[in-house]
């Protein structure tokens, strides 16, 4: 794993500044506790969630409520904006609608992936360019299961990075395997992986 994370530290110092909300996880850096109702800072306040078509469907099929109970809407219709994900959570004073009272989602197993993924997320640096590179999923895939395995990828750096505003992070310091597995479920939920054509 060494030359994986030693990887990892060359390319977060490279890229840290692009990046000054967030800071690299590694095993040791303290894990993440989701304070829910006790959190100061409330991500459900705090953020903007964009939804892309399957996930509003989704979140419809799960939660048993029409869409335009929970996205921004006008006239009685959804609006969609001009993005790849062009749906948007509504929000009630200043907050998700799907944020409960008690400060927990209403809709916690349908939630979006970006809920999902929050406060974690993976960036891949190439190491040719020393820029991210987004659109080559399979590459990513390819470079974190490497990482996981302790090994280096030929093309790509991934980084596994925690938004320093979240106060969830005072859990017992990650483990080597705790690492392995965060990050790799982190990837599965920012990067899957299309299923095979039947």
């Amino acid at each position: 794993m060494d030359s994986a994370l030693n990887a990892a530290f060359t390319a977060w110092g490279l890229v840290r500044s692009h990046y000054a909300a967030y800071e690299l996880v590694a095993p040791g850096s303290p894990g993440f506790i989701c304070l829910q109702g006790e959190c100061p800072e409330h991500c459900c306040r705090k953020f903007t969630v964009n939804l892309g078509e399957a996930e509003v469907e989704r979140l419809a099929r799960y939660s048993q409520l029409e869409p335009v109970a929970f996205l921004e809407s006008e006239g009685g219709q959804p609006i969609a904006l001009p993005l790849a994900q062009p749906y948007v959570l509504s929000r009630t004073d200043g907050r998700c609608t799907l944020l409960g009272d008690d400060l927990v989602c209403s809709q916690y197993h349908a939630r979006p992936e970006a809920c999902r993924l929050y406060p974690h997320f993976v960036v891949a640096i190439s190491r040719e360019t020393s820029r991210p590179v987004y659109a080559d999923i399979e590459g990513i895939n390819r470079a974190v299961t490497a990482a996981i395995r302790g090994e280096t990828d030929r093309w790509l750096t991934p980084l596994l990075l925690r938004h320093l505003d979240c106060p969830g992070f005072g859990g017992p310091p990650l483990t080597a395997n705790g690492w392995r597995e965060l990050f790799g479920e982190t990837c599965a939920t920012q990067y899957p992986l299309a299923p095979p054509a039947a």
